[in-house]
């Protein structure tokens, strides 16, 4: 079904990372570099954290007008769907084993593109007290293609704010 429409078997590559969210907004935009190992902002007890999950097509193919270059094309009159593939994000917090995990958040991703090489998401949420070890497991399943998933555990440090309030 998928090579009738031109289009090619998902490849996938998943990459999340934890950090504080910067006060003021978080509009970087900017990839996930696994590699990227530099110093982050303290995440601290309370405060609002970020998680960013990153979904690379590496099956992206040449495309013009957003389809794949040789797609056959819809016939007159023909209704033309606005996704070519959509995966659901959802993203659950680790907790011991006997403990339910709770689910932080849930959105689709939606590619519209076959040209589209990554698909981004940023989840803010306040990050868990009391300080400590703290892992997230985000999950990628297609709803287009089944039997397409991904998951990734991501672990980060809580710590407390240790700065007083101003008066």
């Amino acid at each position: 079904m998928l090579a009738a429409d031109g289009l090619a078997y998902p490849r996938l590559r998943l990459l999340a990372t934890c950090r504080a969210a910067e006060e003021g907004g978080d509009a970087s935009g900017r990839d996930i570099d696994p590699a990227d190992d530099g110093p982050r902002l303290a995440i601290h007890a309370g405060k609002p954290a970020l998680l960013e999950a990153e979904l690379r097509r590496e099956h992206a193919q040449d495309a013009v007008n957003g389809r794949p270059v040789g797609a056959p094309k819809p016939a007159a009159g023909e209704p033309q769907s606005k996704a070519l593939e959509v995966y659901w994000l959802v993203v659950e917090g680790l907790r011991p084993e006997g403990e339910r995990n709770p689910m932080v958040h849930c959105q689709a991703l939606v590619v519209t593109s076959a040209a589209t090489a990554a698909v981004r998401a940023r989840v803010r949420f306040a990050a868990p007290s009391p300080a400590g070890y703290y892992t997230l497991r985000v999950h990628v399943a297609s709803s287009t293609v089944v039997g397409v998933a991904l998951a990734q555990e991501v672990p980060f440090t809580v710590q407390e704010d240790d700065v007083p309030e101003l008066e």
